[in-house]
């Protein structure tokens, strides 16, 4: 995407939809942070732009990399969020499962759009490239978003909300 704010909310309504079996740090941080190779290459020249960070395989080890960092700094992480009322459980099998959403759907979205990603490498093609339209992914991105922050809203006020006896 060319902006990789995008992959914010596809992150945000899966974790928005599936709740405590998802840690909302782990997986934005790893639906975004794993463009830092792609963002270098734009600034600095290089080519291909999306590289193995950019592939499934690239993907997993990342998100071994993320979870890891996550769970070492979970305290802190834990305070942030359970501020905001996003009480969230710090486990590594939650920890784990949600960097690996992160980064499979930042490579599945990408996928659509950009001729350098090669995502089942050493596999050397894209069955995703251009089967859709970019727009809808973009589209799809932005409606995800706005539904997600829906749903969060929503959460907010129910417990807001105090029980009537």
């Amino acid at each position: 995407m060319p902006f990789t704010p995008f992959h914010i909310g596809p992150a945000l309504l899966i974790s928005g939809l599936l709740g405590k079996r998802i840690n909302f740090t782990a997986i934005i941080l790893s639906s975004t942070v794993i463009d830092i190779r792609a963002t270098y290459c734009l600034f600095a020249g290089c080519l291909p732009l999306h590289g193995p960070l950019h592939t499934y395989l690239g993907a997993t080890l990342f998100a071994l990399i993320i979870s890891a960092g996550v769970y070492s700094i979970k305290g802190i992480f834990q305070r942030i969020t359970d501020t905001f009322g996003l009480f969230q459980e710090y486990s590594i099998p939650v920890i784990l499962s949600s960097s690996l959403i992160g980064t499979f759907s930042h490579v599945f979205l990408d996928s659509f759009l950009y001729t350098d990603i090669i995502p089942f490498w050493p596999l050397n093609s894209n069955p995703f490239l251009a089967l859709v339209s970019s727009s809808l992914v973009y589209n799809a991105c932005s409606l995800s978003f706005l539904i997600a922050i829906g749903i969060y809203l929503c959460v907010y006020l129910v417990k807001k909300i105090p029980a009537k006896n």
